[in-house]
């Protein structure tokens, strides 16, 4: 029995790496778009997980506040602002939320002082801040971030 050697092709040879490098190609941009898809989906779950922190944070501050007359709206150098009435050994003391300059800002002052927007301590970034007491304890909250994302809820006081 005589056994015949395989030769292969030179053509066969070119074909298989064209084929590999085709492969390599499709790999390399289905991960170029998996990564910008990826960060797409980070950027908008990153925007709304702040409106839903933001949206907590002042919830969480109405229902400490939730005593009678302990919640109001007002206004801090022309800006409407959510406040807050506490009374530390027998002082009175207003919390106002207000936005400024594009941040939401959180000011805790005495009753009466010559409070200043400017002195309040960022919470946030926010484009838009809105509050409306609806009446019957019922108040409305509107807030939006820099890159238009919304979010808008009612709280009840029931002190009311």
């Amino acid at each position: 029995m005589k056994k015949t050697a395989q030769t292969s092709h030179p053509i066969s040879g070119l074909f298989s790496l064209l084929l590999f490098g085709l492969f390599v190609l499709f790999l390399l941009i289905m991960l170029l778009f998996s990564a910008q898809i990826y960060q797409r989906s980070i950027k908008k779950a990153d925007s709304e997980t702040d409106l839903g922190t933001i949206s907590s944070y002042i919830t969480t501050k109405f229902r400490q506040h939730d005593v009678q007359d302990g919640i109001f709206t007002d206004e801090l150098n022309d800006i409407p602002a959510l406040c807050f009435r506490d009374t530390i050994n027998n002082r009175d003391y207003i919390t106002y939320l207000y936005l400024d300059d594009g941040s939401l800002k959180e000011l805790f002052t005495a009753t009466g002082s010559s409070a200043q927007a400017n002195a309040g301590t960022m919470i946030a970034s926010l484009s838009d801040f809105q509050i409306e007491e609806k009446g019957n304890g019922f108040y409305y909250i509107f807030l939006q971030n820099t890159v238009g994302n919304t979010s808008e809820f009612f709280l009840h006081s029931s002190a009311d």
